[in-house]
């Protein structure tokens, strides 16, 4: 992977100043505002469909204190179920919502559906949409040199007006130099959307680790999905995606890269909270009957 930067169409520079962030009330109201999440096995996923996450998104905007965005798909629960301190970054994220059908379906079973999915990529499009319409910056972090620099080219032409930078780090581990190197990168940039790629649950972590200093609004962990922007890799038809398949679209294009996370991973880890999902829901089935007959007696 080359390391490349680049910017597009912007001239880093003071952000610019929204008239809503001056509201001190609707600050408040947003700060103020419940949280209503579901406890899916320890990982929590906010109840928002997607017109309600674009509203949250649009509101950290306003707000200008930094955020932390995560889109929770099977393999975090995985990996959270392995790893302590991704389980919290999840759970400590500001926005997180449900990326991919098979945490609706245990939702389901759980008897507390949730609403709808939210993928990474359609919140990325809507986070450009916004960004063009309000006139702040969008920073790219990772993925291949080519890649990042069209996906920086075709969001910009997709979205007239949108301000875009971005770096590609080396490939592998990044040194405490290069660290440092990309966190004043950022904050020198001072953009509103900060969407990094390089993988679960490395993108995430690292944007818990740095969030307070870079300041951004917005920061998401978005995996593949520059991949996406630069249309180098193809989403799943439409009809694939409805039913829950996109997993296996993605398969398909990938088998060498995907097969251990989808075939070995996620897919017993699915069939087993399935199986978890279904006993809680009988259980409290059971308490609940038991309630009623006592009432009875």
């Amino acid at each position: 992977m080359a390391t490349g930067i680049g910017k597009v169409g912007w001239s880093p520079g003071a952000r610019p100043v929204l008239t809503e962030a001056a509201e001190l009330p609707a600050m408040l109201a947003s700060q103020a505002r419940a949280r209503q999440r579901l406890d899916l096995f320890g990982v929590f996923i906010d109840r928002a469909d997607r017109a309600a996450a674009i509203s949250q998104i649009r509101r950290f905007v306003e707000m200008g204190t930094p955020h932390q965005v995560v889109t929770v798909n099977l393999d975090f629960l995985y990996l959270a179920e392995r790893d302590p301190a991704f389980c919290l970054t999840i759970n400590e994220a500001d926005l997180a919502v449900p990326d991919g059908m098979p945490l609706l379906w245990l939702s389901h079973l759980l008897g507390s559906p949730l609403s709808s999915r939210i993928t990474g990529v359609d919140l990325v499009h809507e986070s450009c949409r916004m960004a063009a319409e309000l006139g702040v910056g969008v920073f790219f972090l990772g993925g291949a040199f080519d890649i990042a620099s069209l996906a920086a080219e075709r969001a910009q032409d997709r979205y007239p007006g949108l301000r875009v930078n971005w770096y590609s780090p080396p490939f592998g581990p990044i040194s405490p130099a290069e660290d440092e190197r990309i966190v004043e990168m950022i904050v020198r940039a001072r953009p509103d959307f900060l969407f990094v790629a390089l993988g679960a649950p490395r993108q995430d972590l690292w944007i818990r680790e740095h969030r307070e200093r870079l300041g951004v609004p917005v920061a998401m962990g978005v995996g593949c999905t520059l991949d996406l922007l630069a249309g180098t890799v193809r989403r799943a038809p439409t009809w694939m995606q409805s039913l829950g398949l996109e997993w296996s679209y993605r398969l398909i294009c990938e088998p060498r890269r995907l097969w251990r996370r989808y075939l070995r991973d996620d897919l017993p880890l699915l069939w087993r909270l399935s199986l978890m999902a279904l006993d809680r829901q009988q259980t409290r089935t059971q308490a609940a009957n038991e309630t009623v007959e006592e009432g009875l007696a």
